[in-house]
């Protein structure tokens, strides 16, 4: 069924829903900035106190307690206030057992239904949380509404948390300069370091900073139990000939102390100087950088000032929703996003380039927690420009009575967009890379890193229109091909939301189709070097960079899954119903289900709406992405498949015939341009696909034929049986085409090897036995299987199983050990591979698909 053609002269256009109120569930971008916090050094209690008891009670950790208040802190910051006299000791918070906690995390935290606990000097255990207006973590009893006591730091060097008055921050980071002349020529990639942090080699020990290597030394004097100092030597010093790798400071020789940091890895730490005394610092680092700190409050103030003027424009705007002043209210509100935008970049930009002085002015763990923040925001920020954006382009493009020029500013804007996601996806990254929650996190801030993707597809089908003279004909082969394309993308839009059992099957499905609809692109009938050849190289390069991303994903699916698949991806059931992510700011999304049928002799994976008949028959109606109300298909479940359901038609039995007759003059340029297609090694899913409609036809004409009232009594069975031979000839053709083009050596593909093997066409045999490979915990044997046409005796590629024990059944090789080579690559490794890279010697990536355990047992019955 062709998509419905819109009336002449109009567009429909459905670039974004209008946000909805914060009344009716949506929860809205946060608003509040971050803070941008220099706190004055605050007085605690001694280092050491002696153990006391606990505040009665606080040893229940089940104990109901009332919910902490969030609050939002605002610009300009306030300086963490130093503690009054009658602030209690920090022993006073101590709990009374800490036999129920779990231990502590890399960061000291020890989480207990959702609240925080860490270690402190002394061997005491307190309940903490971050302080509303500065961010600092305080010490707080279970009877507190909001923390009161001692604010804590970790000592990068341990997971022990101390009062931030007590140790001064001691700890720098390593600049490349600084540790230039310690570097040595050495790789430890591939290799693990000790619980402490250390590589060890030839009897040395040497640390990793920023992939680089560098002997070291225990400093036995500067160490204590809580933070072991090294110290980096220069290798041709006499300071790092000694035996036992100690520091002995009477020895000629630069060195660097250094500590482990179990967040940031190794850095620079001071150490006691002569007699004793800690080597000296500046007075205060809030002095020496005193002229930085007044430049980042302004720009901070200045952020927190157009922060303001945007909350007051977008109330302006939703004052003028469905006016004539709502377009102009719309571009005032865009330019201040814009402008709030900017600074928030500047910003972050400004952290992360000048962090070597930012961390040393910031209390532990605030520096990383505010430029975190700081990139929320800055993703935040995006949304929202995106939403104005959406909102306002719809506004403009609706009156436009030229589809052409309606057309042209649809891409033009969807490109725009697509950009901005890129931007929202690096920021994405980077809160990734450092948060554990960071998931759930950016589900909040509303990023869905796969809208991209149909924001693309819906690129695809303006440009696809614009290749026409008609861009409202949506007959035309480019704007249905665009279809098929928006198809895929909102289906892998719902990867994540079907079992993970059937993700990869469901993506090599859409990867075909996806590689499929390119081919049909790249193929189309167009002027060469003019604008619509142009335009058809940026679609098909955008649907290469999407399959791209499908193959990541499929790649990242197979080195998380535990176990080795036990079907190939054909037989792998695809019929899930499962719920959509919530669109940036539209409705509530209705259940899907994803789901495989045959389209003319293939199989697509596809995804449609359930509904249920008065009669309780269920059927799935595939909508059209981009008009809600429009079906393109339906499908009913018959003889264990989904099926389309096709319309009746009520065509004269004359009309029929003249039908049929000139279809079937049609049948051998039908097997020609097959063929030609074949020659040109055109994509075989595209082929099969081709003959299958048209043999499609020919037996719809026959049915009809048959039911066709027949007052005349003509003689129509002659015709009928010719339509259903030329139909199976051309599925025939279809196959044989399929299944010559399935054979190409140069292509691995583990679904191929499973379709030639159910088909007949492979025969193997074994051609290595168990031979040891490897070394250590490398070590494995390997068998290789030779795997042949079975017509003509050539061999086409190789099957390589991997297995622990040499005397292991064939079928119980290693999970994700069974790998499919060409010819080539089979006597090569990831290890040879590895070792030409190094060398920087020319090779070729080796991509070996994974052989699952069904087609495994297949090639081991056809080698006995």
């Amino acid at each position: 069924m062709s998509p419905k053609t819109p009336a002449k002269g109009t567009v429909t256009v459905d670039i974004h829903n209008r946000p909805r109120p914060p009344s009716d569930g949506y929860t809205p971008l946060p608003d509040t900035l971050p803070r941008v916090d220099f706190g004055s050094p605050v007085t605690t209690n001694p280092r050491n106190p002696s153990r006391t008891t606990g505040t009665p009670g606080d040893g229940d950790l089940d104990a109901i307690t009332p919910a902490p208040i969030v609050t939002a802190s605002e610009l300009p910051s306030v300086p963490v206030p130093a503690p009054t006299a009658a602030q209690r000791p920090l022993e006073h918070y101590w709990i009374a057992s800490a036999a129920q906690l779990p231990a502590p995390d890399a960061q000291g935290f020890r989480t207990f239904k959702g609240r925080q606990y860490v270690d402190v000097p002394g061997g005491g255990v307190v309940h903490i949380e971050a302080d509303p207006d500065t961010g600092l973590y305080r010490a707080k009893l279970r009877s507190e509404l909001q923390a009161s006591g001692p604010v804590l730091v970790r000592e990068p060097a341990s997971t022990l948390w101390h009062p931030v008055g007590e140790v001064e921050s001691t700890t720098y980071p390593l600049t490349a300069t600084r540790l230039e002349a310690f570097r040595r020529n050495l790789d430890f990639t591939g290799v693990e370091p000790g619980s402490d942090g250390l590589y060890r080699h030839d009897g040395k020990l040497y640390v990793v900073i920023e992939n680089q290597a560098y002997q070291a030394l225990h400093d036995l004097e500067a160490s204590s139990p809580q933070a072991p100092v090294m110290r980096i030597v220069r290798p041709e010093d006499p300071v790092a000939l000694d035996y036992n790798n100690v520091y002995v400071a009477t020895r000629p020789g630069r060195s660097e102390p250094v500590v482990f940091d179990a967040l940031d890895g190794w850095v620079g730490t001071e150490v006691a100087g002569a007699g004793g005394m800690r080597a000296g610092r500046d007075n205060t680092l809030q002095n020496k950088f005193s002229q930085r700190i007044e430049q980042l409050r302004t720009e901070s103030a200045v952020l927190e000032t157009t922060r303001q003027k945007r909350l007051q424009l977008t109330s302006s705007w939703e004052r003028t929703v469905g006016t004539e002043g709502e377009r102009t209210a719309l571009v005032l509100l865009e330019v201040q996003i814009r402008r709030e935008l900017a600074l928030l970049e500047n910003l972050v930009t400004k952290y992360v380039d000048e962090r070597d002085w930012l961390i040393l002015v910031k209390a532990n763990g605030v520096y990383r927690n505010e430029l975190h923040e700081l990139r929320e925001f800055n993703l935040a920020a995006y949304n929202r420009l995106i939403v104005a954006i959406d909102v306002r382009k719809s506004l403009e493009i609706r009156p436009i009575n030229d589809p052409t020029t309606a057309y042209r500013a649809i891409a033009e804007h969807l490109m725009n967009k697509r950009n901005i996601l890129e931007k929202c996806q690096q920021v994405a990254h980077e809160i990734q890379k450092v948060s554990r929650s960071s998931e759930l996190e950016l589900t909040e801030l509303g990023y869905d890193a796969k809208e991209i993707h149909e924001v693309t597809a819906g690129w695809v089908e303006a440009r696809s229109r614009l290749l026409t003279d008609d861009p409202d004909n949506s007959d035309f082969e480019a704007v249905q091909l665009a279809h098929s394309f928006i198809e895929v993308a909102t289906a892998f839009r719902g990867i994540e939301r079907i079992p993970a059992i059937a993700r990869i099957a469901a993506l090599t499905g859409l990867l075909d189709q996806s590689a499929a609809t390119r081919d049909s692109y790249e193929h189309l009938d167009l002027p060469p070097d003019s604008p619509q050849a142009n335009s058809r190289r940026e679609i098909t390069e955008a649907i290469q960079a999407f399959e791209n991303t499908l193959e990541n994903q499929m790649a990242r699916y197979h080195r998380d899954r535990e176990n080795t698949s036990a079907l190939p991806a054909q037989d792998q059931p695809i019929d899930f119903d499962f719920v959509p992510a919530q669109v940036r700011s539209g409705p509530k999304p209705m259940p899907r289900r994803m789901f495989r049928a045959k389209h003319h002799g293939v199989y697509k994976v596809s995804v449609g709406q359930p509904r249920r008949t008065a009669t309780g028959e269920e059927l799935i109606d595939v909508i059209d992405p981009s008009n809600s109300a429009q079906v393109l298909r339906t499908y009913e479940r018959r003889e264990g498949e989904w099926r389309r359901v096709r319309p009746v038609q009520n065509t004269a039995l004359p009309e029929l015939m003249a039908q049929a007759t000139q279809r079937l003059e049609q049948f051998h340029s039908h097997l020609s341009e097959a063929r030609r297609d074949e020659r040109a090694k055109r994509n075989a899913t595209n082929i099969v696909e081709f003959l299958g409609g048209k043999a499609e036809t020919f037996d719809d004409l026959a049915r009809q034929l048959e039911h066709a009232p027949n007052p005349t009594g003509n003689n129509i069975a002659p015709l009928v049986q010719r339509l259903r031979d030329h139909s199976h000839l051309l599925r025939t053709e279809g196959e044989n085409i399929r299944i010559r083009l399935y054979k190409d050596k140069a292509f691995l593909g583990g679904d191929r090897l499973a379709y030639l093997i159910s088909q007949e066409h492979i025969s193997a045999v074994k051609t290595l036995n168990r031979e040891l490979r490897g070394k250590g915990k490398e070590k494995h044997f390997l068998d290789i299987y030779s795997l042949n046409d079975r017509h003509t005796g050539e061999p086409l590629w190789h099957a390589h199983f991997h297995y622990e024990r040499k005397d292991t059944l064939a079928v119980h090789f290693k999970d994700d050990g069974g790998h499919l080579k060409t010819l080539e690559q089979s006597g090569k490794g990831i290890s040879s591979q590895r070792r030409d890279e190094q060398a920087g010697r020319p090779h070729n990536a080796i991509w070996r698909p994974a052989i699952d355990r069904r087609t495994a047992q297949r090639i081991f019955d056809l080698a006995t």
